[in-house]
């Protein structure tokens, strides 16, 4: 059956069953995060399936991108958390399937991180008492925060590569673990 996403978004909607935003599938062009707060107004909880449109340069693995930080931005923003729930692609005939996949969570983990960082409070007062200049001062200085420094940290509490050092590990595990499957 052939339909379209209202139709789907309708459909879930009028079941209460929970509706799956799949990034992949939507114009290139699309901010996919306001459809997370539209969409929560009227259900109790979704699915995003974080993937990205077929490009030339891969297929569906997801990658830190302004479309990525955006959608995490606003799950955190509208304290989503636990109402989103989070699934990733990671299919890529072109890729090493194990790299496609640490890639994809990676990116997945640093825009979550990146709005994790943001000083919600602090945005939402400057908000909430009409003062734009400093809300927008302070999302225009989050643009420059370190995120990089605390993703690495991250890393190293967690004991895995930080940075690109993750790459080498990748290839070592193609080369004495995947190609040896053949």
């Amino acid at each position: 059956m052939v339909g379209s996403h209202e139709f789907y978004l309708g459909y879930a909607l009028t079941k209460n069953k929970m509706i799956c935003i799949d990034t992949g599938h939507f114009h290139p062009t699309e901010n996919i995060g306001d459809k997370i707060s539209a969409v929560l107004q009227f259900s109790d909880e979704i699915l995003l399936h974080v993937s990205r449109g077929v490009r030339w340069d891969s297929d569906h693995v997801a990658v830190l991108d302004d479309s990525t930080r955006n959608l995490f931005e606003e799950v955190v923003r509208g304290d989503y958390l636990d109402r989103v729930h989070i699934a990733l692609d990671f299919f890529d005939a072109s890729l090493n399937r194990v790299g496609a996949w640490v890639i994809g969570a990676r990116a997945v983990l640093k825009a979550a991180l990146s709005a994790l960082l943001e000083p919600r409070e602090r945005l939402l007062e400057a908000e909430n008492r009409g003062d734009y200049f400093s809300r927008l001062a302070l999302l225009e200085e989050l643009k420059t925060m370190p995120l990089g420094a605390v993703w690495d940290y991250f890393c190293l509490m967690m004991d895995v590569p930080p940075g690109q050092e993750f790459i080498k590990e990748i290839i070592r595990y193609d080369t004495s673990v995947s190609r040896k499957r053949g």
